[in-house]
Formats: structure tokens, C-alpha cells, sequence
């Protein structure tokens, strides 16, 4: 089936975020004398900073911080280095270009909505899409949720592209069709039915998977480790 829609996830689909999360966290806490582990700050592009600060100021036994003010500073530098080096997973662009004009085109975060603009915006593909669902537009409701409400397409006629557990599963949830990308997570228990592909090369590969073509043509209706 030809989909109506196609949701991409921002952080894990089409940015190559998590570098950009542990250098800024890592930068600005080393300005309270604090040296932040890489695979300690590597938590941070699976949470909310808030919640990520805030568990590290409980881990130091401190009641009381500017959390607010601290995730500030590290939204600013984090939206720095996305303007100074937008970071696309390969075969990303190629992928909002080829879907361009092709269906209608979302994308969903939980980053904060600078952010996402200001690297799609660099990479050029900011024009090729028609919804950004961010971080400020959900509180209770799911990003996916909101952008089929507001797109107004039934979700059996929507594909969702989902890089994690959680987003896959959210996908399901609403009704969505999933395809699993596993740029962070290998194949596992996580992908249940959905297809998986472990990366977004070739884009005709990822194009068939989506309803663009025979899936079975080069890889198969599945794809496995």
C-alpha cells in the first residue's frame, strides 16, 4: 500500500544527534568542575534534559540547582553546533528528497523545535516537509498522535520510520504502520513484526519498505542481522 503519509523521527532516523547531546552536556558542566563521562552523558539523547540534569545533580547529593538555567545553557550550544556542522545519518537527505512531493511528509521529536528546523534548515530539507511536530507541541500526547491529527490522515494509510524502542512502539500505538532503522539499536525484540533495515542506504531499499516500490524486489519483506 502506497502510503498518504510518512513520519520521520528526528533523533533517530534523520539526525545524528547523540554526539551533539554528550559534547554540549559535557562542555557545560565542565564549567562547575565536573568531567562528565562519555557513556554517562550518552544517556542524555534518550531523555528529556531536564530529567537528565536532574538525575545527575541526585546523583551528587544537590537539592538544590538552576536546572532550568543549566538546560538553557546547553540547548544553546547544543543549537550552536547544529547550525556550525548539521550531522545527518547517511542516507537521510536522500530520503526526504526522494519522498518530496511523493507523499505528505512529517517529521516528529521531542527536541526542542529550533533545533530541528535550524538542521533541517542547513541540510536543505526543510522546504520537502510539510509538518514538524517538536518538543514544545506535546505534553501528554504523543508527537506521532499529534501529527496524525494534524495532518487528518487515517493511521492505516500512514508509515512511521522510527529509530527506537519507544518511538516504534508509540508508532504502533497510534495506529501507524512501522519500519524499524537501526542507526543506534540493533535488530532485537524491540522491531516485533515491523520491517527492519539497519541503516537508510540505498534509498531504494527504504523506499520499497515504505510502499514505494516491490519490498521483496532486492531484500526481501524482512531484513535481519
Amino acid at each position: 500500500m502506497v502510503p498518504t503519509a510518512v513520519l520521520l523521527d528526528f533523533d533517530g532516523v534523520i539526525a545524528d544527534a547523540e554526539n551533539y547531546h554528550v559534547a554540549a552536556w559535557q562542555r557545560v558542566l565542565a564549567r562547575l568542575g565536573w568531567e562528565l563521562p562519555d557513556e554517562v552523558a550518552a544517556r542524555s539523547a534518550a531523555i528529556d534534559d531536564h530529567r537528565f540534569l536532574s538525575e545527575i545533580f541526585a546523583e551528587r547529593e544537590i537539592d538544590e540547582a538552576d536546572v532550568d538555567g543549566w538546560v538553557e545553557k546547553k540547548r544553546s550550544l547544543t543549537l550552536a553546533m547544529i547550525r556550525h556542522s548539521p550531522r545527518l545519518h547517511p542516507g537521510a537527505a536522500e530520503l526526504v528528497l526522494s519522498l518530496a512531493g511523493r507523499t505528505r511528509l512529517a517529521v516528529v521529536s521531542s527536541a526542542p523545535r529550533e533545533n530541528v528546523e535550524a538542521l533541517l534548515d542547513e541540510a536543505g530539507l526543510v522546504d520537502g516537509i510539510e509538518l514538524i511536530v517538536a518538543g514544545e507541541d506535546v505534553d501528554e500526547t504523543d508527537s506521532r498522535l499529534l501529527a496524525l491529527s494534524l495532518l487528518e490522515v487515517p493511521p492505516d494509510k500512514v508509515v512511521a520510520v522510527e529509530g527506537s524502542p519507544e518511538g516504534l512502539a508509540a508508532a504502533l500505538a497510534a495506529g501507524a504502520r512501522g519500519v524499524a532503522v537501526g542507526h543506534r539499536h540493533s535488530f532485537g525484540d524491540w522491531v516485533g513484526e515491523a520491517p527492519f533495515v539497519p541503516n537508510l542506504e540505498p534509498t531504494s531499499r527504504i523506499l520499497a519498505q515504505l510502499g514505494f516500490g516491490d519490498p521483496n524486489a532486492n531484500t526481501g519483506d524482512r531484513e535481519t542481522p
